[in-house]
């Protein structure tokens, strides 16, 4: 029961050996794509037509949103499901922070969650582990930039099925690439969840979650995305990973949404395929 519990939370407990290649072969492909963009860019000093900047803001980690609604789908093992509707908000704040480059600030994030969770004969309806995030990019520039911080997960679950029962930290770390003048982007969220304290009857939390992406802009409003993240539990000593296409869309100016089909693989994997589905206003 325990598995099927975790996969109703936020952060589901899911190995690393395909780690190193899934990181190359994302750099490859980014790498590629940066020298082609420089080619075509030679070749045609015609104007072209350029992907609006707003596409990827949603997905860069450096950058906040206004908001986001998310709903996602978990078909889990033993014919068990999980849906998660997620409510999020951002603010920069404490702008006189002084760094260098273009970003100043804090980026704060909070996550709230409504879940829904069917196990056996039983469904569960109610709020999930709220997620708050704070991040301060010390760096930024044309083509890197780094975000760190931490991220807090409070035990807000009104039911056992629908969250952890525990206080947890998640120190983060975020290397970004830029592409394109900033049209494409890499970046590799790195986290390590470990927790302080909670309900004694549920089990602790310490686990390393390391996340390669890539966004591409393939038109003026369209773009995709490909991830794989990967997760390690260090008091079991077992992995799993999520696989993930995106495939999203600027409808007008701000506004835009995104799907995304995910298959768990691993291990210790607690379902069978996810489906995401999101719809956001950028800054």
């Amino acid at each position: 029961m325990i598995p099927l519990r975790t996969a109703a939370g936020l952060f589901p407990i899911n190995s690393l050996t395909l780690l190193p290649a899934a990181i190359v072969v994302l750099f490859l492909l980014t790498s590629g794509l940066y020298v082609t963009g420089q080619e075509s860019a030679q070749a045609e000093p015609t104007p072209q037509e350029t992907p609006a900047p707003s596409q990827v803001e949603e997905e860069d980690p450096t950058r906040p949103i206004v908001f986001s609604i998310r709903n996602e789908y978990r078909d889990l093992k033993n014919g068990g499901w999980a849906n998660t509707v997620i409510f999020r908000a951002d603010k920069l704040s404490f702008r006189n922070f002084q760094n260098q480059g273009e970003a100043k600030g804090l980026l704060l994030r909070v996550d709230v969650p409504l879940n829904t969770v069917h196990v056996g004969a039983s469904t569960k309806f109610g709020l999930g582990d709220i997620y708050g995030q704070l991040l301060y990019i010390p760096r930024a520039g044309k083509r890197f930039a780094t975000a760190i911080g931490t991220g807090i997960v409070l035990p807000t679950a009104t039911n056992d099925l629908l969250g952890r029962g525990k206080l947890i930290l998640a120190p983060s770390v975020i290397p970004v690439w830029y592409f394109a003048n900033r049209k494409r982007i890499t970046f590799v969220r790195i986290q390590n969840y470990f927790s302080i304290f909670g309900k004694s009857s549920r089990p602790d939390v310490n686990y390393l979650l390391v996340d390669p992406n890539v966004i591409i802009p393939i038109s003026r409003k369209w773009w995709v995305g490909a991830n794989t993240e990967f997760q390690w539990d260090w008091r079991t000593s077992r992995g799993s990973g999520i696989a993930g296409f995106q495939i999203g869309r600027i409808v007008r100016k701000k506004f835009g949404f995104w799907i995304k089909p995910e298959l768990p693989f691993g291990q210790a994997r607690t379902g069978n395929f996810n489906l995401k589905f999101t719809v956001f206003r950028v800054r």
